[in-house]
């Protein structure tokens, strides 16, 4: 009109900037638009399908050392959130991230260290679940010196002990966990803290301790009868 006030509609589209849903919804904040962009447009990138693999697995371990595991049991709220779930389906970035973590396993790819100073910190992680052992991996890389103590046989906490084989299979555990392991991180399996050694003795050997010490008790319902015999949790049953 003649007032020379410029009204805008509220029916017009307005442009938003805000995360993708996809890692808006990652409980590890991967860049999950960023890696699969790298493979989608890897001609345009002028990279090899070999060089736009690689890349986009380097950005997923940023955050994530277990892309392998991740691609077969993380309940990927990525794709239950993702815009294109109403136009034809969200894009099947578990499947993706399991290929990306298969694919590096087959060939042998190593973690990167950020800095190759050794830093004079030793760190002490209690417990060798995911949590442990991403701590772990995230502090080796930037060269502290780390030692895991483990109470069970093996590492892997409720990834070997919780979930079956037939979902994740041991090699591919084992792989990921060594990657980490060849980094320089020490593990010391069947060490119980408490019993092995106190915890006054890891604060005297180490500048910090993480305490990762997992979810090994399966949760309750509060009913009658469920402390009774011939009752299991789901997590004792697994």
């Amino acid at each position: 009109g003649g007032s020379g006030v410029t009204q805008i509609s509220s029916m017009r589209p307005q442009q938003v900037e805000k995360l993708a849903p996809c890692i808006a919804n990652c409980p590890s904040g991967t860049d999950i638009r960023g890696w699969i962009t790298t493979i989608a447009q890897r001609e345009k990138l002028s990279l090899s399908d070999e060089q736009a693999l690689e890349r986009a697995w380097r950005t997923i371990v940023e955050f994530n050392p277990f892309p392998a595991v991740m691609g077969r049991v993380c309940p990927h709220p990525c794709e239950d959130n993702c815009n294109r779930r109403e136009k034809d389906g969200g894009v099947a970035v578990n499947a993706m991230e399991r290929f990306v973590g298969d694919w590096a396993l087959d060939r042998g790819l190593a973690l990167t260290r950020l800095e190759e100073d050794a830093k004079p910190e030793s760190i002490g992680v209690i417990g060798a679940g995911p949590a442990g052992l991403s701590c772990a991996y995230q502090l080796a890389r930037r060269g502290y010196p780390v030692i895991v103590y483990e109470a069970f046989p093996e590492a892997g906490g409720m990834l070997r002990y919780g979930i079956p084989r037939y979902r994740l299979p041991r090699e591919v555990l084992d792989g990921e966990v060594r990657r980490i392991l060849d980094l320089g991180v020490e593990l010391k399996l069947n060490t119980v803290v408490g019993r092995d050694l106190s915890i006054d003795e890891l604060h005297a050997r180490h500048k910090a301790v993480f305490v990762s010490i997992g979810a090994h008790r399966g949760r309750k319902l509060g009913v009658p009868g469920e402390g009774g015999p011939g009752v299991w949790t789901g997590t004792e049953f697994l």
